[in-house]
């Protein structure tokens, strides 16, 4: 990954902390590997909980009127779609059947490590949201659910829990391990196999029993979040995200900061050509658009982009942004569910169609575009959907490179290497 620069960690190892240390969920900011589980290069021990509960004392019991606490914070899930968590608790009164609460902890995206550090540093804060919403809502079980592969997570988890047995044994937690896969992390994919079925996502739509089992996952993040809040805490100014640059970093930085002063407080020697926001499924923006905005979703969205599920991946000056955005392309193809046509058959076509713009032959932008109509939302879950989403915005944000391929074919000099990490596709 020569294209993307190592990043060195400020003195004390936070990019932009906030004063207060009291507000901040990790313990340090921490470099990974480039992608896999989110195992640290220098290790960071878990806070036991004894220190847990010296520092914010024991947590109080969960109960109904929680939900109410949650809609006047505005705590939003911090998994990818910002759901607000206050419409998904209210959701769940629509239904009479046996309720799971889910931590999710695996994190679909190569790329991403926010919520594995999470689970490394503070796995106490992450159960106590864990067991309030379990409480809250008169759960009858309560999962964290993992990447099949994410040992370092396991471990972590089961050592608190072994830590915790006696103080907050009210509900039983099992930890399960999915499939090493990219959809393993989507949540009815994690429904459906807490129930016992296959770590697949369902079909859109699907009308439901209302006395049916019923599923809440919520994103490790968004359960350490909560965990503050019912301590009475002021809602977080935070936001954790996964940072790539020759190695990952993860980082806690005020939602003020903007991605100029992220990047350079991380050591970028010079500005991107453009950003990939989100992930693999993401978002790509150019970085005269990005500099001076803060990371905060709310000012994102109105700008109509999203940081998704906390992943920034600067594509360096030189590289060639169509040449990676087709590398994405062919790995989320390959990662599909192959439960319909716009999986099986209509994600490889785009993927081809694409890879033949980047090297500056086929059909062109047209038959591009064709190839993502055939797909966009018509997929029986959502990911044919985050494969469009990233087509169209590398159109748009890389529109001088695609003329510069059709009038000439692929980059003749060194900007026609991508180095984006694309763990091996399997088409």
């Amino acid at each position: 990954m020569s294209g993307l620069t190592t990043f060195p960690m400020l003195p004390g190892g936070t990019v932009g902390a906030p004063a207060d240390g009291a507000h901040r969920l990790l313990l340090r900011d921490v470099r990974l590997r480039t992608s896999g589980p989110a195992d640290p290069v220098h290790p960071v021990a878990a806070e036991p909980l004894a220190v847990h509960l010296d520092r914010l004392g024991p947590r109080p019991l969960g109960d109904p009127g929680l939900v109410d606490l949650l809609e006047r914070t505005g705590l939003t899930g911090h998994g990818g779609a910002h759901v607000p968590a206050a419409l998904r608790w209210r959701a769940l009164a629509a239904g009479v059947g046996p309720l799971t609460v889910v931590a999710n902890g695996a994190e679909s995206e190569p790329v991403a490590g926010k919520d594995g550090t999470l689970l490394r540093q503070r796995p106490h804060l992450v159960l106590d949201g864990l067991m309030l919403t379990a409480e809250a809502l008169g759960a009858q079980r309560a999962v964290v659910w993992l990447h099949g592969d994410d040992d370092g997570g396991r471990r972590a988890v089961l050592a608190a829990l072994d830590e915790r047995r006696w103080s907050d044994a009210r509900h039983r937690v099992d930890v399960l391990m999915g499939p090493v896969h990219y959809l393993a992390g989507e949540s009815s994919a994690i429904a459906g196999a807490v129930q016992g079925g296959s770590a697949l996502p369902t079909v859109r739509r699907r009308p439901r029993d209302p006395r049916a089992p019923r599923t809440l996952v919520h994103n490790v993040e968004t359960l350490a979040r909560l965990a503050l809040l019912a301590r009475g805490h002021a809602p977080s100014t935070t936001r954790l995200l996964s940072v790539l640059g020759t190695e990952r970093v993860v980082v806690e930085v005020e939602q003020s900061t903007t991605f100029g002063q992220l990047l350079g407080g991380l050591g970028w020697p010079s500005a991107p050509e453009a950003v990939l926001l989100g992930g693999y499924g993401g978002l790509w923006a150019p970085w005269e658009r990005l500099a001076h905005l803060p990371l905060d979703e709310r000012a994102l969205r109105a700008e109509g982009l999203t940081l998704g599920a906390g992943v920034v991946m600067p594509l360096a000056p030189g590289r060639c942004g169509l040449r990676a955005t087709a590398d994405l392309v062919d790995y989320l193809a390959s990662m599909s569910a192959r439960q319909c046509g716009p999986c099986r058959l209509g994600l490889p076509a785009l993927a081809d169609s694409f890879r033949a713009l980047a090297d500056g032959r086929g059909g062109g932008v047209g038959a591009v575009l064709d190839d993502a109509w055939a797909v966009e939302g018509r997929g029986a879950c959502h990911h044919p959907d985050g494969a469009t989403r990233l087509v169209a915005s590398a159109v748009a944000t890389f529109e001088a490179d695609v003329a510069a391929h059709l009038a000439g074919g692929p980059c003749t000099d060194g900007s026609s290497r991508a180095d984006v990490p694309v763990p091996g596709v399997r088409r």
